[in-house]
């Protein structure tokens, strides 16, 4: 747990560091985007016991958005949970694609999808809420969770606190959802070295889920193109995995 006499975000990103990954190769039969995944999990985790645990977090105001993260890490993990699925309680489409576009330099338009069935009235409303989104936190790039309290954007500001505390943990994440990659974004610019604790469940043709990805250079998971924000992938990519976890060891 975190010290309460320091402050908890300084705790928490003084205790990230870049995972040590063992060397471990998929078997000849497990092969492309799910030899990938049993190979990230292996050398990562260096265990094939799976236990998944959605984290949800949630804020009401800024300052308990990161003590919230951090909490409900620590009490999945020291429940034993050794691969973790945060999830936003609630979710602001908009305010999660201000926020990709203000960190990775995107207009807009840029980062606002037009998906089978919205109107060009509606997408053209939409990049313009982003737009004044962006506008009115747009000073406040170099101070993330600032930006955050600025947009209303408590829960990605849990989020992303999550998503460091899982790091200092040493426990894998599996990242699904636009709001929740937006946290990814705005976590790897408080401690970079974090991200590769991180895995995109799936990768997505969505603009502003495709910009984080890149933005942050997150494995993008495996190929099931998901645009939705149901935790699907996640659900998929965990099934998948357990079902793989038990392969015997391929050492080089």
């Amino acid at each position: 747990m975190t010290d309460p006499s320091t402050d908890p975000l300084e705790s928490i990103v003084g205790r990230v560091t870049a995972p040590d990954r063992l060397e471990w190769r998929a078997p000849d039969d497990v092969t492309g985007a799910l030899a990938d995944l049993l190979t990230w999990w292996r050398e990562l985790a260096g265990t094939s016991e799976v236990r998944a645990v959605e984290v949800v977090v949630g804020a009401t105001t800024a300052d308990e958005a990161v003590t919230a993260g951090i909490d409900a890490v620590d009490r999945a993990v020291d429940a034993g949970a050794s691969v973790l699925v945060p999830r936003v309680a609630r979710r602001d489409d908009h305010a999660a694609r201000a926020v990709i576009g203000l960190l990775a330099r995107r207009e807009a338009s840029a980062v606002v999808g037009q998906p089978v069935g919205m109107t060009d009235r509606a997408w053209m409303v939409a990049c313009a809420d982003v737009r004044d989104r962006m506008a009115a936190a747009a000073d406040l790039r170099g101070e993330p969770l600032r930006m955050l309290a600025q947009l209303g954007a408590h829960d990605i500001a849990a989020g992303a606190a999550a998503l460091l505390a899982a790091a200092a943990r040493r426990t894998p994440c599996l990242v699904d959802g636009t709001d929740e990659l937006a946290a990814a974004v705005v976590a790897d610019r408080l401690a970079h070295r974090a991200t590769g604790w991180w895995r995109a469940a799936t990768d997505s043709p969505d603009p502003a889920r495709a910009t984080a990805i890149d933005r942050i250079d997150l494995n993008p998971g495996l190929p099931f193109g998901l645009t939705d924000d149901a935790g699907r992938g996640a659900e998929s990519t965990l099934a998948l995995l357990t079902m793989l976890a038990g392969t015997p060891d391929s050492v080089r």
